[in-house]
């Protein structure tokens, strides 16, 4: 039996970001399976190793060994990445980003390549989202299949634009073992962490956490990220006076965070699949967050093992932040089931996922 041959398509492979993550993470675990020849090929490579550890054995290509634009140089991607699906006999090409779905589906004319669009966040929200929307009413009719991160945006997919092509859900793996996580019944820490950006809605914390902490002077909330609005943040929460919040910044030792912490907020106006839901998972805190697209409920059973709060019903999350500080038997009740319905985040059942998908375009 000939071998599959699956290349990731990236703008960048070498970054540190968390797509570059996910995707090097999947590529190795199916290098392992001897039916499947694995490669990535990269707009342009700006460092010489990636930053997360490539396997062996698992070839790299690029476009171009300089950045261009990929206005000025559109048809010279298009014509640049054919050559190599040709060359390299590429069976299956997954685009580890929406936005490059443009170049995918014209290169892929004249050869014998499927084209996967992977997309990393949702449907409708994304800080290019007129270019993304433009480029995906392009591509959604044009690619061989979809797979989004969450069933939620999955459906969104279905009923928006009835493709024609499967649309798949598969999670981000996430390993649940292996690191001590015993949760800490007695902290009196609430932990949230994010880029300090507008997409976060650390802005909608504040507000939240005044009520909350105004209430509970013992309790303490910490923050921890970077972004553009840290300093307007700090200035927010010193003109309201709140002395048991506090803005940390970046830190390396984010496990022991979570471990020292008795429960995880978010408060985000949109996401994908937020990765610090299923790291909260993965600490048993149980878990406040807004209802928004889309992420939480693919982490969260609503009254089981946290709250879903109707998005910017800033009673409602402040009323369940409560209930959780005042009745510390909820929270080991909602510890106790942190971890119900995580099969979906283990690698080996995500990697089935991937190869039944595969099979699926390549028996098309």
């Amino acid at each position: 039996m000939d071998k599959m041959n699956i290349c990731f398509f990236s703008g960048d492979i070498t970054r540190g970001g968390g797509t570059e993550r996910v995707a090097i993470k999947i590529a190795n675990e199916l290098n392992k399976d001897e039916n499947y020849e694995i490669s990535f090929v990269s707009i342009v490579e700006r460092n010489d190793k990636t930053f997360f550890t490539l396997d062996e054995g698992i070839l790299r290509w690029t476009l171009y060994d300089r950045p261009v634009s990929g206005t000025t140089h559109f048809f010279g991607y298009v014509r640049r990445l054919r050559k190599i699906l040709k060359e390299k006999s590429i069976d299956v090409l997954v685009d580890i980003d929406g936005i490059i779905d443009v170049y995918s589906v014209l290169a892929k004319q004249h050869t014998n390549t499927k084209v996967v669009s992977w997309e990393h966040f949702n449907m409708y929200h994304h800080p290019s989202q007129k270019l993304r929307s433009r480029v995906r009413n392009f591509s959604v009719k044009r690619v061989d299949a979809i797979v989004t991160l969450t069933e939620q945006d999955k459906g969104y997919y279905e009923e928006d634009f009835n493709p024609k092509c499967p649309v798949v859900a598969i999670c981000n793996p996430v390993s649940y073992t292996g690191i001590d996580n015993t949760y800490n019944e007695d902290s009196k820490k609430i932990i949230s962490i994010g880029r300090l950006t507008h997409q976060k809605g650390f802005d909608r914390l504040v507000d939240i956490a005044d009520d909350v902490l105004k209430k509970h002077r013992n309790w303490e909330w910490f923050v921890y990220g970077e972004g553009e609005n840290k300093e307007t943040l700090i200035r927010n929460i010193q003109e309201k006076g709140i002395n048991n919040l506090h803005i940390m910044g970046n830190v390396d030792d984010i496990d022991y965070r979570y471990k020292e912490s008795a429960m995880f907020v978010m408060t985000s106006r949109y996401e994908g699949l937020p990765m610090t839901l299923l790291e909260a998972k993965y600490y048993k805190l149980p878990i406040v967050s807004y209802d928004i697209k889309t992420g939480p409920r693919e982490c969260i059973i609503d009254g089981v093992n946290g709250y879903l709060v109707e998005d910017g019903n800033k009673e409602e999350i402040v009323d369940r932040i409560n209930e959780l500080i005042e009745n510390k038997e909820i929270r080991k009740e909602f510890s106790n089931h942190t971890l119900d319905e995580t099969d979906k985040f283990d690698l080996s059942h995500i990697i089935s996922q991937w190869k039944e998908l595969f099979e699926e375009l390549g028996r098309a």
